[in-house]
């Protein structure tokens, strides 16, 4: 019996937590990462580091979850109309951004039947545009510079299970309402939890970004097994929803949910713009006297410490090169020590720093770093932050 079938028919009793699935919201390969972008990946890097070294911890990660949305393939449909025959393997990320605001701002009208060959290969093949490959690409190097651990960004991997199958299954727990024998759309039944009605498909077919992010999550849902959902707040409302639906499969679900970073004091999503010369690669290019590693900590230090789960201050650029500054002589300061026992005291201090969930707190964590007499040794400062 597969693992979808299975979830369809049973309800666990949820026993003593032994592993933590790590599920951050997925960023379409459309534009350049933002300051949002990055706290989140941030923020996700030092959880899942520190949290493995108290309890198992599964990443999910897949760009299937990203690529099979309307929001990614509209824009791959509005290139080859626009721009047929550009080639796209050494164009930069500022010059696809710039594309990406230009579809966003010009409200083409498009043949609603026009994403089904992108969505069908983008599902079947893990076919991705040449541009959005290219976003790809740009991203590993600069995560790489970062030192987030590997998410994936080079692999194909089909989604846990079809799209059907768990149509199939919310309908069979009554969590849907589904109009396409009269040719409308499926919803997800969130009144019946006091939330508002959720597209899930479209009228002509096509996935709300939730479906695939199921398809992936409910067939790795088991016993013993806690989720952790990390969204940015703008995405609150979908995933109180999402965490309903998996816990209506049986889940173990809790949410991080992450307040975005103003750019000059307004919040805006990517597609309006407003991010150049503070994207990622804005910020790896600026010139300075620290090492990568005082670069990696130093980015830590500011996006996980100063700007915490709920801040609202802007970017400001002199204040990250403040902590990239301090991140040097903190390093300087704490020479590698591999002495007995140091296992046990990581242990210890991570533990101590755990929520009620299981995960340790990236905030607290980096507060303490940053205090008089840093929680951690030296060497394990270096695993978690570098």
């Amino acid at each position: 019996m597969s693992p979808l079938r299975i979830l369809q028919t049973t309800r666990f009793a949820i026993p003593a937590v032994t592993e933590l699935v790590v599920a951050p919201v997925t960023i379409t390969p459309t534009k350049p990462l933002t300051p949002t972008h990055v706290k989140g990946l941030l923020w996700t890097d030092v959880l899942v580091k520190a949290s493995a070294e108290v309890t198992a911890v599964r990443l999910v990660w897949n760009n299937r979850m990203a690529t099979l949305t309307t929001q990614s393939t509209a824009f791959w449909h509005y290139l080859d109309l626009t721009e047929p025959d550009t080639d796209w393997s050494s164009e930069s990320e500022t010059r696809i951004g710039e594309r990406y605001l230009r579809f966003h701002a010009e409200h083409r009208e498009r043949d609603p039947r026009a994403l089904d060959s992108y969505l069908a290969r983008a599902d079947q093949d893990g076919w991705i545009h040449p541009a959005s490959r290219r976003m790809l690409e740009l991203w590993r190097a600069e995560l790489d510079l970062l030192g987030v651990g590997d998410l994936g960004l080079a692999d194909d991997r089909p989604l846990a299970t079809a799209a059907q199958p768990m149509i199939e299954a919310l309908a069979e727990r009554g969590l849907i309402i589904d109009h396409r024998r009269f040719g409308g759309p499926v919803h997800l039944d969130g009144p019946r939890w006091g939330m508002p009605l959720r597209q899930l498909v479209s009228s002509e077919g096509h996935p709300n970004y939730l479906l695939p992010i199921l398809r992936e999550l409910v067939p790795l849902i088991c016993p013993a097994r806690m989720f952790l959902l990390i969204h940015d707040d703008e995405l609150t409302a979908d995933y109180l929803l999402l965490e309903r639906v998996l816990t209506e499969f049986g889940a173990a679900v809790t949410r991080l949910s992450l307040s975005r970073v103003p750019l000059n004091g307004t919040v805006r999503s990517s597609r309006y713009g407003g991010w150049r010369g503070a994207t990622l690669a804005d910020l790896s290019a600026t010139s300075g006297t620290a090492d990568r590693t005082a670069y990696r900590l130093g980015m830590r230090m500011y996006f996980a410490g100063t700007l915490h789960q709920r801040s609202a201050q802007s970017f400001r650029m002199e204040l990250l090169r403040r902590c990239v500054g301090r991140a040097a002589r903190l390093l300087e300061r704490a020479p590698a020590d591999r002495h007995a026992g140091a296992g046990e005291n990581v242990v210890t201090a991570l533990t101590r720093l755990r929520t009620r969930p299981g995960y340790v707190d990236p905030y607290r964590l980096t507060a303490s770093m940053l205090g008089k007499r840093t929680a951690l040794p030296a060497h394990a400062l270096r695993a978690i932050y570098t």
